[in-house]
């Protein structure tokens, strides 16, 4: 049996903080639980954006709509607006003033698409808001998941003694009684007779003894392959564990299952040192192994919780990178208290974790890939949406242009824009939802601008001829330039043939 100088002279190893948990809102819950049900992370993205899509599509119906339908009262009120155009001219505040009256008789509202325009609005920013809070979080889950699995791998070389209370010290003479509670329920207890007396329970030796004026409990594994003992004070209220390695025992174990390990610390100055490392980095490769089995990768990109580009990296490089990500985070701990992640997890507690990461520290997150398509995707629907309303705004104002034109073409730039912003700043996983949104949007526009066109343009056509009594002006030369471009159609297919 080992002496207790040699357990009270064992190399300590700190193990990583675990059992705290990251705070997650009501946003973000939904976002987890539509993934996870899921499975596949970027499967389970898409499913998110198509059921917030669909829960907008009434709405994003229903302002198409009205937005032709508006269009029909306008041409509608063609002749009136080219009389006001002619009449003022040179007065576009009179013009304008009029043309609000025109509009107001005859039933059109500038803004009667707002509502369903403001809702989608909405909807974007829960969804930002929902993808921001769960990127976050699982991204620092990561960390807690992986340092349970370094703990896990460090302590299964290690004992697996009962956890035992002081019950009773009546005197030096006497000795000391420890009590636990069966995997039953009910009361076991083990008796020392003095300090230093070592008792054997299952497979581990029990050694009480005094450090100051505080006694600790060792707890020793008999299995010759486990190298890791543990202690705690018997006088706390709640077991706290420091865990020690026995440097001859793991020398053993090394002789006979790794020779190279052996050799290298044998030979090593500080042997006390070369053995700390080797347990660490088996932790450190068991939390590799699970961030591999675990990684949320989808397509190129190795990470979605973190932008798809190349100068970012799935695991962040240094403590000082994921300090500056994660380090004002608030943490829920073990007693229900909170407090920053800095100071549950610090450097040294970072470094021991990503020793076996290096390779995923160096590689690119990704390669621009979502940014360019999702840009490229936002562009077409914004050129299909000015030419869906092109027409509709055309009489908006004296020169046939106006506000609606100028603001269009600046959202034809500024769109793209704010969706590259947007793609860089923020998780991959949000720009695999504007991608897919802006594609079920476009679709959407695509079949809307068919349908609607076939309804409405009966619809016109039978309420004009019915006013007027014969075809307006604007039917004919829509008529004149439908032929015309079936026309250019007929020659370029003839060219090609």
């Amino acid at each position: 049996m080992q002496s207790i100088m040699t357990l009270l002279n064992s190399v300590e190893i700190t193990l990583l903080s675990e059992g705290y948990r990251i705070g997650l809102d009501w946003l973000g819950q939904f976002v987890q639980a539509i993934i996870e049900s899921v499975g596949i992370i970027g499967v389970g993205i898409i499913c998110f954006t198509l059921i917030l899509k669909a829960i907008t599509l009434p709405f994003d119906t229903y302002q198409r709509y009205t937005t032709r339908k508006q269009t029909l009262i306008m041409r509608s009120m063609r002749e009136d607006l080219d009389k006001l155009q002619k009449q003022y001219a040179n007065d576009k505040t009179m013009y304008n003033q009029k043309m609000m009256e025109l509009y107001k008789k005859n039933g059109y509202s500038v803004f009667g698409a707002c509502l369903p325009m403001i809702i989608s609005f909405v909807v974007i920013i829960v969804a930002f808001q929902g993808f921001n809070a769960y990127s976050r979080y699982a991204n620092l889950d990561f960390f807690v998941q992986m340092s349970s699995s370094y703990n896990a791998a460090i302590t299964a070389h290690g004992a697996e003694g009962i956890d035992f209370m002081l019950a009773d010290r009546a005197s030096e003479e006497e000795g000391y009684r420890l009590v636990y509670s069966n995997a039953d329920g009910t009361e076991q207890s083990l008796s020392f007779g003095a300090l230093g007396e070592s008792v054997t329970e299952g497979e581990c030796s029990y050694t009480i003894a005094q450090n100051g004026d505080i006694l600790y409990l060792y707890v020793t594994p008999l299995e010759e392959e486990k190298f890791i003992s543990y202690s705690y004070s018997l006088e706390a209220t709640s077991v706290s564990k420091e865990y020690t390695i026995d440097t001859d025992r793991l020398l053993a174990y090394l002789q006979t299952n790794d020779a190279a390990a052996y050799e290298s610390i044998a030979s090593a100055e500080d042997r006390d040192t070369a053995c700390l490392d080797y347990v660490k980095k088996i932790g450190a490769d068991s939390a590799r192994d699970w961030y591999l089995s675990n990684r949320a990768n989808f397509l190129w990109v190795e990470n979605v919780w973190y932008p798809d580009v190349s100068y970012n990296h799935p695991i962040p490089q240094d403590y000082a990178t994921f300090q500056q990500n994660f380090g004002n985070a608030q943490v829920t701990l073990a007693d229900g208290s909170t407090a920053q992640l800095s100071s549950v997890f610090q450097q040294a507690n970072y470094d021991d974790l990503t020793a076996s990461l290096s390779e995923q520290k160096e590689e690119p997150n990704g390669y621009f890939g979502l940014i360019i398509i999702s840009i490229a995707l936002m562009v077409v629907s914004q050129v299909v949406m000015m030419r869906s309303s092109k027409e509709s705004r055309q009489y908006q104002t004296v020169d046939g242009q106006g506000s609606a034109a100028r603001t269009q073409k600046i959202m034809l730039v500024t769109m793209p824009l704010i969706y590259a912003v947007f793609a860089f700043m923020y998780s991959a996983a949000f720009t695999i939802y504007m991608l897919i949104s802006s594609l079920f949007s476009l679709i959407v526009t695509l079949l809307s601008n068919i349908i609607l066109g076939i309804i409405f343009k009966k619809k016109e056509e039978k309420k004009a001829i019915a006013q007027i009594g014969y075809k307006p002006q604007w039917m004919i030369e829509r008529e004149a330039h439908e032929k015309q471009e079936k026309g250019k159609s007929r020659k370029n297919k003839d060219k090609k043939e």
